[in-house]
């Protein structure tokens, strides 16, 4: 496999960037202080929620969401990382006649 080390970072540096999904108004309370704060590494505490800030619903959009898009995209991500670590970087010798 042949890679062009500057095409490539040109396109990740040209690739727009992520933008979530459009969630209503419940979800999206769900995503910024649960889901957002943990895949952050911050501590989330039940007791801290709005319970009434989201239906039962919401919980289970969260998850198609999670599922459907952020966890695809990480499996995509991830499963480029591996390709390119796998390749084999080959040095080229200049010849002078």
């Amino acid at each position: 496999m042949k890679i062009n080390i500057q095409q490539l970072v040109s396109a990740v540096q040209n690739a727009p960037c992520f933008e979530p999904p459009e969630m209503n108004k419940g979800t999206n309370y769900l995503y910024d202080n649960t889901y957002n704060r943990l895949s952050k590494g911050e501590v989330v505490r039940f007791s801290y929620l709005d319970f009434t800030a989201f239906e039962s619903e919401d919980i289970s959009t969260l998850l198609d969401l999670y599922n459907d898009v952020y966890e695809k995209n990480n499996r995509q991500a991830s499963s480029i990382a591996d390709t390119l670590r796998k390749i084999i970087p080959i040095s080229k010798v200049a010849a002078y006649v």
